[in-house]
């Protein structure tokens, strides 16, 4: 119940979702770039797979030779082929 007043209010409001619920932002720039906000953790960081934990989901992305060019508390950029992304339940 208390979701749905929220985003009651956030669509009212003209607040993003981002912004209301903590929801994580990915862009991708073809397929070789991928910038994502809003992560809580990195959980496992390998070449073909980098797994973060948000607040309401976990994001795995896939790919070949993939690293992490730079990360904030906040925001992280990802380059590499990026070959796939998945949202699993925390």
């Amino acid at each position: 119940m208390a979701g749905k007043l929220k985003a009651q209010a956030a669509k009212a409001l003209g607040l993003p979702g981002d912004v209301v619920f903590g929801d994580v932002l990915i862009h991708f720039t073809g397929n070789r770039t991928a910038y994502i906000e809003n992560y809580r953790c990195i959980l496992f960081y390998g070449e073909d797979r980098i797994r973060l934990q948000t607040k309401t989901c976990r994001v795995e992305i896939r790919g070949l030779e993939l690293q992490i060019v730079y990360y904030t508390g906040e925001a992280m950029k990802i380059t590499g082929k990026i070959c796939g992304m998945e949202f699993m339940a925390p």
